[in-house]
């Protein structure tokens, strides 16, 4: 396992984050997104707290970089709860190519502080971008009077759109800050500020969360494919290579959409296929 190359380790977060993802479509519509995400927060959180005191892992808290783990934790909180209100309303083959762009948006942040990416690399990130705009412009394609208002589903894309900006962030601190804290250390925290932040969500609205009870065994399956998700993704964050993990990680998109093909039996206009196309398309080169 520790050959592997950071693209493989992304791979198996994609298909973490893909399964988990789809698994959310129906937790976040039988107790609402949010007590969906509190649930998997939860699970995710117990289960870190208890690695690290079981496996006795040294800790560190050097003072310079906590503000990376506190920024990652509130960026991926809010950019999972955008997810989850997207996945629950749909269509989920809208929603999850939109937030799979991200890489994209974390090779940016990277230009921003310095990184200069070849002229592929510029066309890369065009074409995924340009993927993005296309899948938004089908949107309507899935409007179904007394169903999906072409209202509601320009905020689906909205949010969409939100929760890819929120995970490049999130997913762009937690890599800066792995090198420093190691990737157990940095899940463990940035998932504790996750769950403190949603709470004052709550708090705010005057709402608690309330998961029925016959939901809890697959919420917290839903946690811990997530939660392993991002171990594998922080795991393959060393090196000069890290922004491909990244990258190959946003494949989680294809795993959710070909989900909903098989399951839900999404329509898929040709228009929005060649959208997606564009997408992984462009993603592919930024992992290469």
């Amino acid at each position: 396992m520790d050959g592997m190359s950071p693209g493989l380790w992304g791979s198996l977060t994609a298909l973490g984050w893909g399964t988990s993802d789809f698994i959310a479509r129906f937790t976040g519509r039988a107790a609402g997104h949010q007590s969906a995400l509190f649930g998997m927060l939860l699970t995710g959180s117990v289960a870190l707290t208890l690695i690290v005191l079981i496996a006795g892992v040294p800790l560190v808290w050097t003072p310079g970089g906590l503000w990376l783990l506190a920024a990652s934790g509130v960026c991926i909180m809010f950019a999972t709860l955008w997810l989850y209100r997207g996945l629950a309303a749909g269509p989920i083959s809208i929603v999850s190519p939109i937030v799979g762009s991200y890489p994209a948006l974390v090779v940016a942040l990277a230009v921003l502080f310095g990184a200069r990416p070849s002229v592929l690399q510029w066309g890369a990130m065009a074409l995924t971008m340009a993927g993005v705009l296309v899948v938004a412009r089908t949107a309507e394609s899935f409007e179904e009077p007394g169903k999906r208002s072409r209202g509601e589903l320009r905020a689906t894309v909205i949010i969409s759109l939100l929760s890819a900006v929120g995970f490049a962030l999130g997913v762009y601190t937690a890599q800066l800050a792995v090198p420093v804290y190691g990737n157990l250390q940095t899940l463990w925290v940035s998932r504790v500020v996750s769950l403190v932040c949603l709470v004052l969500v709550f708090l705010r609205q005057a709402k608690r969360p309330a998961i029925p009870l016959p939901w809890w065994p697959l919420v917290a399956v839903q946690g811990m494919i997530d939660t392993s998700g991002y171990l594998f993704l922080y795991e393959g964050s060393y090196g000069e290579d890290a922004e491909i993990a990244a990258v190959t990680a946003s494949a989680f998109g294809a795993v959710t959409t070909i989900l909903a093909r098989i399951f839900l039996k999404e329509h898929m206009p040709l228009v929005q296929w060649f959208g997606i196309a564009c997408i992984f398309a462009g993603v592919a080169v930024l992992s290469a």
